[in-house]
């Protein structure tokens, strides 16, 4: 579950990143003031791990999600202020990210997987974000080949590869940028604990990491949660 916008007075449309079929927009009944109508809003809050039976009509722009019950049930990560700042800024960036994704299983399990070490740790770490986008790279296509690193070498973010000699834009990495590039690719969001670091490096981290994905996925660079998650941090 990535979005819920209002669609009539009777419905709303969610959108979903399913496992089989990637993005889709269904009609969901707006919410009610009844308490079957506060479990259904419960369902489908946002980065919600749901199970539905839909019928696909091929006439109908818009399919009719029913009866959505809870897969996975977090327990801790709208509850926590700093996981819940982490959740909204995974809901933010996965909305956006999404638009260009095909039907990955994969994928979909690498999300709900990471959710759930998020709501299973005993506390939020401040590198998760860092791990998730990192460990995003290769499902996105566009992990950097920095196979050949060695000092002095800059990354044209653009191709993903290091250059010799600066490129003759702004989207590249310095040599000293590139140069923590071998440790960070390492992280995932399961060790992610295990690399220490200052607020001031999460910040450049966070904000190198949405560049490089704003460069290869347009519209990217508008996000507004990587600002809350710099405070946050800091």
């Amino acid at each position: 579950m990535i979005g819920l916008v209002k669609h009539s007075d009777r419905h709303n449309v969610a959108t979903l990143f399913t496992r089989e079929r990637g993005r889709m927009a269904m009609l969901v009944p707006a919410a009610s003031k009844s308490r079957q109508g506060a479990a259904r809003s419960a369902r489908l809050m946002p980065l919600s791990v749901i199970s539905a039976d839909v019928r696909i009509d091929a006439t109908r722009e818009l399919q009719t999600l029913r009866s959505p019950q809870r897969l996975r049930v977090w327990r801790d990560i709208y509850f926590n202020p700093v996981k819940s700042a982490l959740a909204l800024f995974l809901s933010e960036f996965l909305n956006a990210y999404l638009r260009y994704a095909e039907s990955d299983p994969r994928l979909w399990d690498f999300i709900v997987n990471s959710l759930q070490l998020l709501d299973d740790a005993p506390g939020a770490d401040a590198n998760f974000h860092l791990a998730f986008l990192i460990g995003l790279l290769p499902y996105a296509g566009i992990s950097p080949d920095i196979a050949g690193w060695r000092p002095g070498l800059w990354l044209d973010m653009r191709d993903g590869t290091l250059k010799t000699f600066a490129p003759l834009h702004r989207d590249r990495l310095t040599p000293e940028e590139t140069s923590a590039l071998p440790a960070l690719m390492r992280i995932t969001p399961r060790n992610a604990s295990r690399f220490k670091m200052n607020g001031a490096q999460r910040r450049i981290v966070l904000a190198r990491l949405m560049q490089y994905y704003a460069v290869h996925f347009p519209g990217m660079g508008s996000l507004k949660s990587p600002e809350i998650l710099r405070e946050l941090f800091n």
